[in-house]
C-alpha cells in the first residue's frame, strides 16, 4: 500500500491557519465558547497554533497578512494575560476540573471576545485555504 507523500511546508501552514480560524470561532463565542469546549480546550486550541513559546515563528508565515498577524497578536496577548491572572488547577487526570463557570466569572471570555471576533472576521474575509493543495490565496492555486 502506497503512502501519501508528506505535505509541503506551505500546505501545513495553510492547514494551521485554518486551525487558527477554528480556534477563533470558539473564542469569539465568549462565554458560550468556554461552555461548549471547556476552558482547557478553549485556551489550548488557540495556543496549539498561535503561541510565541512554540518553536515555529507563526508571525512569519506567509499564510497570514500583516493585519491578520496584528489581530492574532492581540488575541494571543489577551489569552496570555488571562492565563497569568487566572489560577488553573488541573485534576489528577490532567483535565481541568469544572472550572468553566469560574473562568467565565473572571470576565476574561467577555474581554477577549471582541478581539477574537474582529480577528475572525478579518481572517474570514480572505477565507480558508485548501487543506489538499497549495494556494497563493484562498481559492487561488499556486
Amino acid at each position: 500500500m502506497a503512502t501519501a507523500p508528506d505535505p509541503s511546508e506551505r500546505l501545513v501552514r495553510q492547514r494551521m491557519r485554518n486551525r487558527a480560524i477554528e480556534a477563533l470561532e470558539a473564542i469569539a463565542d465568549g462565554d458560550e465558547g468556554v461552555r461548549s469546549m471547556g476552558v482547557g480546550e478553549y485556551v489550548e486550541e488557540f495556543f496549539d497554533i498561535i503561541d510565541d513559546r512554540a518553536p515555529w515563528r507563526w508571525r512569519t508565515w506567509s499564510v497570514f497578512t500583516p493585519d491578520e498577524v496584528q489581530a492574532l497578536e492581540v488575541v494571543h496577548d489577551l489569552l496570555v494575560q488571562a492565563c497569568a491572572e487566572t489560577p488553573q488547577v488541573p485534576t489528577p487526570g490532567g483535565i481541568f476540573a469544572d472550572d468553566n463557570e469560574n473562568f467565565i466569572r473572571t470576565g476574561w471570555p467577555a474581554r477577549i471576545q471582541p478581539a477574537a471576533a474582529s480577528a475572525l472576521d478579518l481572517m474570514l474575509t480572505r477565507g480558508r485555504f485548501s487543506e489538499e493543495r497549495e494556494e497563493v490565496e484562498p481559492g487561488r492555486a499556486s
